[in-house]
């Protein structure tokens, strides 16, 4: 008995650790994004990676000033539009909102003119 439950205790301390070495270390994580993922889920997995990214700085710093000239871009649609807000779609828009969240000087610069002019649907 005592040695079925060593057994199983063995076998579940084992799994534990092969589950936890078997994360993707932070630069596949980041190839993977990029790969597949938007501007700005990748540039708030940088920002918040940034320590562990420095080899990465310039792909981090891509990704992120594409991230910022699509923000410009929806912003400017408000320009075109006139008095009516920029509808974006509600999944593009929480990401963008962590996005200036995480990415303070980003959210300095486009929160309040973000809220005021976009409505996520």
């Amino acid at each position: 008995m005592i040695f079925r439950i060593f057994a199983n205790l063995l076998s579940f301390l084992v799994l534990v650790f092969f589950l936890s070495h078997c994360k993707k270390s932070v630069t596949r994580q980041l190839d993977d994004l990029l790969e597949s993922g938007s501007s700005f889920t990748t540039a708030t997995f940088c920002e918040k990676n940034k320590t562990l990214l420095t080899d990465r700085k310039e792909d981090c710093e891509r990704i992120t000033r594409s991230a910022r000239e699509e923000i410009d871009s929806i912003l400017n649609r408000r320009l075109d539009l006139g008095i009516a807000p920029v509808i974006v779609e509600k999944k593009k828009g929480k990401e963008i909102e962590e996005f200036l969240q995480v990415h303070t000087r980003m959210g300095i610069r486009y929160w309040e003119i973000w809220k005021a002019n976009v409505i996520l649907e």
